[in-house]
């Protein structure tokens, strides 16, 4: 799993590319996690995601957990549709901002 960053005043996009699994799920949360603390709202861009297990659904809740309770925005963007299926059945589709 790799992330880039896009950093555009008080916004981040950050670019996720390989599978957010048990193997990747911790580095991921460690990457993602302080990026709320240092910018405004945040965008994933998960056209270069391949899967997403219930260890990356995890990162994403507790990414969103931080942003709500910081005030700020997550939005998913890219999201492929297997993986729109996944957030569908476990019901993160209606928690999450997905475009």
């Amino acid at each position: 799993m790799t992330v880039k960053l896009m950093k555009q005043e008080d916004h981040a996009t950050l670019f996720l590319e390989g599978r957010i699994d048990s193997m990747s799920a911790p580095e991921v949360q460690e990457a993602l996690l302080p990026m709320v603390d240092e910018f405004g709202d945040i965008t994933l861009d998960f056209n270069k995601v391949a899967f997403v297990s219930s260890a990356g659904l995890r990162v994403l809740l507790a990414l969103q957990k931080k942003c709500i309770a910081q005030s700020k925005e997550m939005r998913l963007t890219g999201v492929k549709p297997a993986i729109m299926e996944v957030f569908d059945m476990t019901g993160f589709s209606g928690m999450l901002c997905i475009e």
